[in-house]
């Protein structure tokens, strides 16, 4: 397989949604666990809240090898919200839940397209396919007059952090919470901004 092999797409359909989940919990099933955890029931609350008009996608050969979801126009990639969880884990067992999810949710100004993770299948990891999904979110972002595309990168994924610096990604703040470092696994995360040119 080959770099041209892989194809760049707007969304995805139904034939990839749990795919989407399970790509999107590989990669983000730590900072989730304590929000919408154990990974069956988080990978099935958030194959029912993708919006598949939200991503960036990766194709290779009909498989799903890359995801790149985004806010736009109050929608993002994936939309649990309060009464999900409450519907999946009952009012009791919710509380704490509701608690961690709120710490993870981030919102943006209208001129910035929000980044909601970015996931290259780890069998096809160093092929480009992250560069590439990014290139087609700047150009989503134009698509729609945004000025900026932002992003959060966690302290314990410095290969993300150098390929977001190498697509002109610059780190505009870095905000340590060590207090979470055991629960959520890492301990400061950087937001990162590129121009929309």
């Amino acid at each position: 397989m080959t770099e041209a092999d892989v194809e760049i797409a707007i969304g995805f359909g139904p034939e990839h949604r749990s795919a989407a989940a399970d790509l999107y919990w590989d990669a983000f099933g730590r900072k989730l666990e304590k929000a919408i955890g154990p990974r069956k029931r988080g990978i099935a609350l958030i194959e029912r809240g993708l919006d598949p008009t939200r991503a960036v996608v990766a194709l290779q050969d009909g498989e799903l090898v890359g995801l790149a979801g985004f806010q736009l126009e109050g929608r993002a990639l994936t939309r649990i919200g309060v009464r999900d969880i409450i519907k999946e884990f009952g009012l009791r067992r919710s509380f704490k839940r509701i608690a961690w999810a709120s710490i993870l949710h981030r919102d943006a100004p209208d001129d910035v397209l929000l980044m909601d993770g970015i996931v290259v299948r780890a069998d096809r990891r160093g092929h480009g396919i992250g560069s590439k999904m990014l290139t087609r979110v700047f150009e989503v972002a134009a698509e729609h007059g945004k000025r900026v595309v932002r992003l959060d990168v966690v302290d314990t994924n410095p290969a993300a952090h150098r390929l977001y610096q190498r697509v002109g990604f610059v780190p505009t703040k870095t905000e340590k919470v060590p207090f979470i470092r055991k629960a959520l696994g890492f301990s400061a995360a950087t937001t990162m901004e590129r121009p929309v040119t």
